[in-house]
């Protein structure tokens, strides 16, 4: 009997609609209103992470259940080998989807403009320098996610090519043991971009406040 185990969770944390009431000539009120444009697309993305996570349960289920059952089982799997091809496909077109987004969104924020504008706000440099700091690690963890992630759905694929009707257990197990270390590190890249967005998230209403921002 031969187990995989592989959670891919996603925990993108939505950010929250702020309302603003400053000039327009106000470097802080310019920084906010990045922010707040980058935070549209950040929900966007989000909201496609979500239907690519539900993806990903009903593949782990589908794989372990395959996985777990006996050779004659394998044999007759044909349903569910069609169903994880196109299982696998639609997280990769939705991970595609969610990658254009955030790339967007990462591109949105002029962070030379940014840094420059934090010279007028003295009581607030030490956050938003932070801010941008938390926004760089964010950006470099979601690249790492995307290339383990892909990986992963290539680690399934090669799972899925001895999932046939004359199954070789011997390269069954090997790229099943691939998977699940592929699988583990796309998960633990996943853990790092949320705990990074959950650091961003709560910086965000810091500087806003030291900023002098009335955010209600």
């Amino acid at each position: 009997m031969i187990k995989k185990r592989m959670i891919l969770n996603s925990c993108f944390t939505c950010l929250g609609v702020l309302l603003l009431s400053a000039c327009s000539n106000n470097p802080a009120a310019s920084i906010y209103n990045q922010l707040e444009e980058q935070a549209k697309s950040e929900r966007k993305a989000a909201a496609i992470a979500e239907q690519r996570t539900r993806q990903d349960e009903i593949s782990v289920n589908t794989y372990q259940a395959v996985l777990e059952a006996g050779a004659d089982d394998i044999k007759r799997a044909q349903n569910e080998r069609e169903e994880l091809t196109a299982l696998n496909q639609d997280r990769l077109d939705l991970l595609k989807q969610e990658k254009i987004i955030r790339t967007r969104a990462f591109d949105e924020l002029d962070l030379s403009e940014l840094t420059g504008s934090l010279s007028s706000l003295p009581a607030a440099k030490k956050d938003g320098t932070a801010l941008i700091t938390v926004f760089k690690e964010r950006e470099k963890a979601f690249d790492t996610f995307l290339k383990r992630y892909t990986a992963a759905i290539a680690s399934e694929k090669k799972v899925l090519s001895y999932l046939t009707e004359k199954p070789n257990f011997v390269k069954l197990d090997e790229a099943t043991a691939d998977l699940n270390r592929t699988s583990r590190q796309a998960t633990e890249a996943l853990k790092t971009f949320n705990r990074l967005t959950v650091r961003y998230n709560e910086l965000k209403p810091t500087f806003y406040k030291k900023a002098g921002l009335n955010i209600k």
